[in-house]
């Protein structure tokens, strides 16, 4: 029987994970993975020192937003109008100057966050695809 070595077989470092799926998104300059509960990029990849400090300045803001009460009060009222077990955001997307932020939640650990920063001129819905897409990857390195 024949082994093969492929990328599914083998885990990846987080670092490894995050930089892979950068190949993916569109115009993807930089990724990281943030824990919302301290605020930590617990992994960073980026084309260049410019994407990787973008990225640091909005990792707090990022888990402000997502945990803090606008955010909160938009999923309670999507709770209150269905089902409450998907009422909260799995992806949120984000223009900010130059840059479009993309955030994608883990389903299975909502206080992690996967960001993807690309330029500003990235196909906004085939950028989301391309995030989710890489997310089994990802959480698989964590």
């Amino acid at each position: 029987m024949m082994q093969t070595n492929t990328l599914a077989d083998a885990t990846l470092s987080l670092d490894d994970a995050l930089s892979a799926g950068m190949q993916t998104v569109p115009n993807c300059v930089a990724a990281g993975y943030l824990d919302m509960q301290t605020g930590f990029l617990l992994g960073i990849q980026g084309r260049d020192a410019e994407s990787i400090a973008a990225l640091e300045a909005m990792s707090t803001s990022i888990a402000n937003l997502i945990l803090g009460r606008g955010v909160h009060a938009i999923e309670q009222l999507l709770a209150d109008g269905g089902n409450a077990q998907d009422a909260g955001f799995g992806e949120i997307a984000i223009y900010s100057g130059k840059r479009l932020y993309l955030l994608v939640r883990r389903p299975d650990q909502p206080d992690h966050v996967v960001c993807f920063v690309s330029d500003d001129h990235a196909n906004v819905g085939l950028a989301l695809a391309k995030s989710a897409a890489n997310m089994n990857m990802i959480s698989a390195a964590v």
